[in-house]
């Protein structure tokens, strides 16, 4: 008795949800689905990732950090306006010196300045070249992440397809429960059944039509990630295209690795920043050399009285106007800084040193991915044929179980265990499916093999 009693409330239970549910969807119209093939899926996910246009501005930025180097090779040119009054006078190279024995009074002259490196031993030419490994490897990071998003893309697009096939299984189910109920609803009319059977079977038709809204919102949020895959926003509904899940052989493993180690793009981005660190590490040695630099200026005075150096002598200036122009060059070699120069060195080598170290760390860690990928690839293609198995095994329990218990051969918990049990194949072949799709889809991207396609 208690357990009619139970079996009553968990039928109003999850009938009140059902209801609920149809209440809250009733007035809202579904949006018509948006075809979305599989490379559309990927060529816009490239196109809008908001990580591949980071990515892309990186390499601007470390570009435009090459032409502020660079600009060190071209004559840095300055207009100067100099004026001293006092004891101060206005230098050859328009700076001011002062401290004079006799008064100036005034002197204004504007003028120009070039500066032009001649020499610094190596330095600025080793800044550029690492300068430009570093650019390569912000190129490296662009592939890096466009790798990184097809992956996600193919997964989220692989995700909803599975969540599609559960949909329909979890349809189907409920379709085969309704059935199962129908049927021990005529029975029990016919007094051949007693109404707990009805009573049970109704419970599992309701709870497989909560199983099926569950399925239909997992779809929506995979349609969600699958957006957020995509670099867009907002739930969509997709009409996508099956992918064939047929197994092909993979290659040997040891050719996997090989391939991941020559194409994987943040691998060759670590190699090109370990040439950038030696790069850094030459222009740090050539510190000690110091520069040699050529300096011109040209200007016109204005001063304010007449210079004169003894009573009744010739002025040194007419105390009006005069134009002047002079060049130079000037060589600086530094003899101690501080021991400043010995720890940028000792800098640089640290950074060569920690850059080939997370080189290595980065092969290891593509090896282990093709492993994982290979191993994973694997073991979903030998379980999909179990799943075949299971589930058509599972598909024949339940036709016999239908049909014994319509001869009163077979009691309903036998029926609604078999139903579970197809249902639990059913997913299990799906997850197989899909689970060998994203097997490939995880190799590909450990081996570097997809990102060159798109």
């Amino acid at each position: 008795m208690n357990r009619s009693h139970d079996i009553r409330k968990g039928i109003l239970a999850v009938g009140l949800l059902a209801c609920l549910w149809a209440g809250a969807t009733a007035g809202a119209a579904e949006p018509a689905p948006v075809t979305l093939t599989w490379d559309e899926a990927i060529t816009n996910g490239v196109a809008q990732h908001p990580l591949i246009q980071a990515a892309r501005h990186g390499v601007l930025e470390t570009q435009a950090a090459g032409k502020q180097i660079a600009a060190v090779n071209y004559p840095q040119v300055s207009g100067i306006l100099a004026n001293s009054l006092g004891n101060t006078r206005v230098q050859s190279n328009l700076g001011v010196s002062g401290s004079l024995p006799k008064p100036v009074n005034s002197l204004t002259d504007p003028g120009a300045r070039v500066d032009l490196l001649i020499t610094d031993f190596g330095r600025t030419a080793h800044k550029i070249l690492a300068n430009r490994s570093f650019a390569a490897e912000a190129d490296k990071q662009v592939l890096t992440s466009k790798a990184l998003v097809i992956l996600n893309v193919e997964q989220a697009y692989l995700a909803c397809l599975k969540q599609q096939t559960l949909v329909a299984v979890t349809h189907k189910l409920l379709a085969e429960r309704k059935l199962i109920r129908d049927q021990a609803e005529s029975l029990y009319r016919n007094q051949v059944r007693s109404k707990l059977d009805l009573e049970m079977a109704s419970v599992e038709a309701a709870k497989a039509e909560a199983d099926f809204i569950k399925a239909q919102n997992d779809l929506q949020a995979a349609f969600a990630s699958l957006n957020a895959a995509m670099g867009r926003q907002g739930p969509a509904h997709y009409a996508l295209e099956e992918r064939p899940a047929a197994p092909s052989p993979a290659p040997p493993i040891e050719s996997l690795f090989k391939e991941a180690l020559e194409r994987r793009p943040e691998l060759l981005g670590s190699k090109d920043r370990v040439q950038a660190t030696e790069e850094a590490l030459q222009a740090a040695r050539a510190l000690n050399y110091g520069n040699v630099t050529a300096v011109g200026a040209a200007g016109y005075a204005w001063w304010g009285r007449q210079e004169v150096t003894s009573a009744g002598g010739n002025p040194n200036n007419p105390g009006a106007q005069l134009g002047w122009w002079g060049a130079g060059i000037s060589s600086s070699t530094p003899l101690f800084t501080g021991f400043r120069i010995e720890a940028e060195i000792e800098q640089a080598e640290a950074n060569h040193e920690a850059a080939r170290a997370t080189t290595r760390v980065i092969a290891n860690d593509v090896v282990l991915e093709v492993a994982k990928a290979y191993l994973s690839r694997l073991t979903a293609e030998q379980q999909i044929t179990v799943a075949q198995e299971r589930a058509a095994q599972a598909r024949e329990a339940l036709t016999l179980a239908r049909e014994r218990y319509k001869a009163s051969l077979a009691s309903i918990l036998d029926v609604t265990t078999a139903s579970t049990a197809l249902l639990t194949a059913e997913t299990g072949l799906a997850g197989a499916r899909y689970g060998y799709l994203a097997g490939n889809s995880a190799l590909d991207y450990a081996t570097g093999a997809e990102y060159g396609k798109y």
